[in-house]
């Protein structure tokens, strides 16, 4: 009887164990309305609880949708339709950049459009622990903060003008000279931009042993041909931040077994 009864506390332990392991469900449909159109959505799995209330967060703020109302596709507000030919975005796909025991990062990539269809990708960090949302805000310390806006600035700057002498020493024709001649001077009134003001519009995503800081481009959608250095990502390993983190960033980014 003591056997059997320990055999079963055993069993029980490890069931439990597993019931609380995340992992992703991926839901993939394609538009009724232009089939050719894929959407996917990773659904964490696991403690439910946490797992539910990252779903949520996540949905409501991407999908627009309540995943505890009633629906027939959780896409069904973002993807045109018969009564809304205009799709909020275009398709939606995802990768995961870590899952384990303590976090989840996920980035996004989609197109939305308005007047004008624009792709763009969008991360989220969440820590498994208690389920709350990871940004640069809960883990940098304020000193942190301004550092990183100042090591981000120099990289970018950096970038740019180094482009900027590449483009001024190219050999060209008269016509491709003036197009260098345009995309150097997007380049240089970026560069009146700089250093950043606010690490707000910054994307971050966390991977195993880094975290990858991404910015946008310099050219609006109309001046876009002319920039062909686009988004701005910067890997920073932990190692090298660690002195930028807050305890509860520290902790959490570092203790990813």
């Amino acid at each position: 009887m003591q056997k059997f009864l320990l055999l079963f506390i055993i069993a029980l332990f490890f069931t439990n164990c597993k019931k609380n392991e995340f992992s992703i469900t991926n839901i993939k449909e394609s538009s009724p309305k232009y089939p050719t159109l894929i959407y996917e959505f990773p659904l964490l799995n696991g403690s439910e609880e946490i797992a539910n209330k990252i779903n949520r967060e996540i949905a409501n703020e991407l999908l627009d949708i309540n995943l505890n109302d009633k629906y027939k596709s959780i896409f069904e507000n973002i993807w045109a339709t018969e009564n809304k030919p205009m799709s909020r975005l275009s398709f939606l796909n995802y990768k995961i950049n870590t899952l384990n025991q303590n976090l989840y990062s996920v980035t996004f990539y989609s197109e939305g459009c308005g007047a004008y269809c624009e792709e763009f990708n969008i991360s989220y960090n969440y820590n498994l622990q208690n389920g709350n949302e990871l940004t640069l805000d809960t883990i940098l310390t304020s000193k942190g903060k301004d550092d990183l806006i100042k090591i981000l600035s120099v990289k970018k700057r950096k970038k740019i003008e180094d482009y900027i002498f590449h483009l001024e020493n190219e050999e060209a024709t008269i016509e491709d000279k003036k197009i260098i001649n345009e995309s150097i001077r997007l380049y240089k009134d970026c560069l009146t931009r700089l250093p950043y003001k606010t690490l707000d519009y910054i994307d971050f995503k966390i991977k195993k042993d880094s975290i990858i800081l991404e910015s946008g481009r310099c050219s609006n959608h109309a001046m876009r041909a002319l920039d062909d250095l686009g988004n701005y990502s910067y890997a920073l390993h932990i190692s090298d931040i660690e002195t930028y983190l807050n305890e509860y960033g520290l902790n959490t980014l570092t203790n990813q077994n």
